[in-house]
């Protein structure tokens, strides 16, 4: 009887500890609120690659770090050969989130890969070929000139890997991937082989909420221990009742992209039209925050634009009734030809701000008699990618990588990954390439100030709002710093005391 009520007290100690164990584990989770999870594991896939770095799982070869410098985990050394050629060294001891070596090989086959099915990754400099040396050396051989190599390394595009969609993946950020529900949420663990602190790491699940009202009660009932992002009269609301908010720069430009590539927009005097017609300072007002933009970069970089967008809605008159329009049939709408002038605004609903930007275009371009509607869509890029838009409202982070011309390549070029409303210019082009020659200073500064300035004038892009962002933590993240936008929500110092 004293042997069984020993067996019995032993067992009830361990599920007491087990208990304990689980309700520590539990304590030291974090759990993120996001406004956009992915649906699948495929770091070639559109903003995927993004999406797997922001989340912690995947990297890039160089990174960016809180003060912005370019850091590297992979690499050891980036050396130019000639004007199409690097070479490329790796540190030692790398491995995958497996415990497999990350080697030049490794390295290589997952660039190739990347290059040949992601249009975002040959932007800057063309296609890149990657070819292993020796275990530690990779040599790369660009398409076209640049001078910017270790930036190109750190475009989001360019995530390292091992794997296919058949087999799984894996990569080497400081978190693996423990379960996906597709949309929903993502759960992390740590990766073992990350580095020496890989134990004191928390385990951490990025949930998905459709609005930031929903999300601000899940922060308050402690269901959340960071809200990133909140709007900025849910960060005000939330500041008063004595939680901490941070804000800052997001990186990030608010824009519309018009699709010049048919009508209305093909004509030049009615995208000027619009861009008169939009009022930034109430788009200031109604965020409560940001700066007017002046051109595709935030105004903190040197080589932000120098444009000046005003609003004057009887100089967009003007300009469309020197396109044709007026108003013919008295019902206070535009016409030409007996066809009304109508316009379709689109835009996405995980970024917050941009349906509230969207209506108010929508209601200036309404009093000045052009026919409005609009809509949301939940994957803009393939939409966009099918080239029937209008007006789309879009926001970037267009200096991941602390330099110009992956943003301008991406949107400006002919050929640009994101040049979805079908601009064309010679002079642009030749500009671009002319960036690539040029090394980091004044005089490629206002090249990219050019750029921008060309494209505003050609209607190619109507720039918006630089915003400011804003997040709610719990105590037990006082000290988290967000940085680059929402690029590394979960970077290596995440829950590191």
């Amino acid at each position: 009887m004293k042997k069984l009520l020993a067996i019995l007290l032993v067992a009830a100690l361990a599920a007491a500890l087990a208990v304990g164990a689980v309700a520590e584990a539990d304590r030291d989770a974090i759990i993120i609120g996001v406004t956009n999870v992915i649906d699948k594991v495929d770091p070639t896939y559109g903003g995927n690659p993004w999406s797997l770095t922001a989340d912690g799982i995947s990297e890039t070869i160089y990174m960016q770090d809180e003060t912005g410098a370019l850091v590297s985990h992979i690499a050891e050394d980036l050396t130019q050969v000639d004007d199409l050629t690097w070479e490329l060294t790796l540190k030692d001891g790398v491995k995958f989130s497996d415990g497999t070596d990350l080697d030049a090989e490794a390295v290589a086959e997952s660039m190739n890969t990347v290059m040949s099915l992601n249009p975002n990754a040959s932007n800057t400099a063309g296609v890149i070929t990657f070819a292993a040396k020796d275990a530690k050396t990779v040599t790369l051989t660009t398409e076209r000139k640049t001078t910017v190599m270790k930036s190109v390394l750190t475009e989001w595009s360019n995530v390292v890997f091992k794997g296919s969609e058949a087999d799984g993946y894996v990569f080497t950020g400081p978190y693996m991937l423990k379960d996906l529900n597709p949309g929903v949420t993502v759960e992390l663990t740590p990766n073992p082989y990350y580095d020496d602190r890989a134990a004191e790491r928390p385990d951490v699940t990025l949930k998905c909420f459709q609005d930031t009202t929903s999300m601000q009660q899940a922060f308050e009932s402690g269901e959340i221990d960071m809200a990133f992002t909140v709007t900025n009269e849910i960060a005000e609301d939330l500041e008063a009742k004595g939680y901490t908010v941070k804000n800052f720069d997001a990186g990030y430009q608010y824009f519309c992209i018009p699709n010049i590539s048919k009508a209305p927009l093909d004509d030049a005097n009615v995208v000027k039209a619009v861009n008169l017609l939009i009022d930034r300072e109430a788009m200031q007002i109604v965020l409560r925050g940001g700066r007017i933009a002046t051109g595709f970069f935030a105004t903190y970089y040197s080589f932000a634009g120098d444009v000046e967008e005003v609003t004057d809605a009887e100089a967009a008159q003007a300009l469309l009734n020197e396109a044709g329009y007026a108003d013919t049939d008295g019902d206070g709408y535009l016409d030409k030809d007996g066809q009304a002038l109508e316009l379709q605004l689109t835009t996405y609903a995980y970024r917050p701000d941009l349906p509230v930007l969207m209506q108010l275009v929508a209601s200036s371009l309404d009093a000045a008699g052009i026919k409005v509607t609009t809509s949301i869509v939940d994957n803009i890029d393939e939409f966009l990618s099918q080239h029937t838009f209008d007006l789309a409202f879009y926001a970037q982070h267009t200096a991941p990588t602390g330099e110009p011309a992956y943003a301008l390549n991406m949107f400006f070029r002919s050929t640009g990954s994101k040049n979805h409303g079908g601009y064309v210019n010679d002079d642009v082009d030749a500009l671009l390439d002319q960036l690539g020659e040029l090394e980091v200073g004044a005089e490629r500064d206002a090249i990219s100030k050019q750029v921008q300035a060309i494209a505003n004038d050609d209607g190619a892009m109507i720039y918006l709002i630089d915003p400011e962002w804003h997040i709610a933590v719990s105590d037990k993240l006082a000290d988290y710093v967000p940085y680059c936008g929402d690029y590394y929500v979960v970077n290596p110092q995440l829950g590191l005391k």
